[in-house]
């Protein structure tokens, strides 16, 4: 889990998905076995840039994902209706709308999330998730905009209905 990203309120945390984990494992995988039957067929310039492209590009791939698309989370202490009940007050004018973990789609990020909000102003995703075993619960948050000064602001607004005072 990373630290907050610059400005962000407090409470909020950066998640990586685990889709684009193993998209870096994969992609840096295939470039290591592209290189070795490159060995193995005698093509030592070929083994060279595989091996280039294995260095770094795997790297920028996942610096990317994460830059262009960041995952937030924010855990509450609190019973999972009441906070869902709290986002939707918090909208007010602008109501989420509910989907189901399908509709949203990301691959199964939103799987075990109920309820789960489709929020248009600025666009996207929140979830609200209790895991096993854990009193407390999670929001988690996928932007599908680029907008990072209204979602500082979405967050900002969420958060501070949320999260007890202190």
């Amino acid at each position: 889990m990373a630290a907050p990203g610059p400005g962000a309120p407090s409470g909020w945390t950066r998640r990586v998905p685990g889709g684009a984990v193993l998209g870096f494992i994969f992609l840096s995988g295939g470039l290591w076995l592209g290189s070795l039957l490159a060995w193995e067929i005698g093509q030592a310039e070929l083994v060279v840039v595989l091996l280039a492209l294995g260095a770094f590009l795997p790297l920028l791939g996942l610096a990317a994902r994460l830059r262009s698309r960041p995952l937030w989370a924010l855990q509450v202490p609190d019973d999972a209706q009441r906070v869902a009940g709290v986002v939707r007050a918090t909208l007010g004018e602008r109501p989420p709308t509910a989907v189901t973990p399908a509709e949203a789609g990301h691959g199964g990020l939103f799987r075990g999330c109920e309820p789960l909000f489709r929020i248009d102003q600025p666009p996207c995703l929140l979830g609200v998730r209790r895991f096993p075993g854990d009193s407390s619960i999670t929001l988690l948050l996928l932007p599908e905009s680029s907008d990072r000064e209204a979602l500082d602001r979405l967050r900002a607004a969420i958060g501070r209905r949320v999260l007890p005072p202190g």
